[in-house]
């Protein structure tokens, strides 16, 4: 439990720094803040994934998703993803990393295996850990910010 809590508190941070001026990279050996990029925040420039990608964990919708890497380290990732409403049901698929989601455009709902929903807006923030396995219903023009364990690195 408190891997989780350490993981949440950093996801945090993270998300604290790169709002305001970006989570540290190394480069050339120095270790410089990176600047997300407020046009990819906005869903400009997002490159689209294949339809064909989640469609054995489709229940209603119809996915059309879009996404852009702002910045992969050793440990984090950190990404925009868009997509029309939909429909998953990750049982057959349960996330295999830690992931912290800030919303910026639509809405989320997260129905848990016992049916136990969860309703996130713009400007709500979440950690969902490893393993999760009930649905994500993306409700109007979803976009999230979204912080990624990289997988081996947990």
């Amino acid at each position: 439990m408190n891997k989780f809590f350490t993981c949440a508190l950093c996801c945090a941070l993270v998300l604290g720094v790169a709002m305001r001026s970006g989570p540290a990279v190394l480069a050339d050996d120095r270790v410089v803040p990176v600047r997300l990029d407020p046009d990819k925040i906005a869903g400009l420039g997002l490159t689209a994934i294949p339809p064909d990608a989640y469609k054995d964990i489709l229940v209603s919708g119809e996915l059309k998703m879009n996404v852009a890497t702002l910045f992969e380290g050793k440990e984090l990732r950190v990404s925009i993803f868009e997509s029309t409403p939909a429909k998953t049901n990750h049982r057959k698929r349960p996330t295999d990393v830690d992931e912290f989601v800030h919303v910026l455009s639509g809405k989320l709902i997260l129905t848990e295996v016992s049916g136990k929903t969860h309703e996130y807006r713009p400007g709500d923030s979440l950690v969902l850990p490893v393993g999760y396995t009930g649905t994500w219903e993306m409700q109007g023009n979803y976009r999230e910010l979204v912080v990624l364990m990289q997988k081996g690195r947990q």
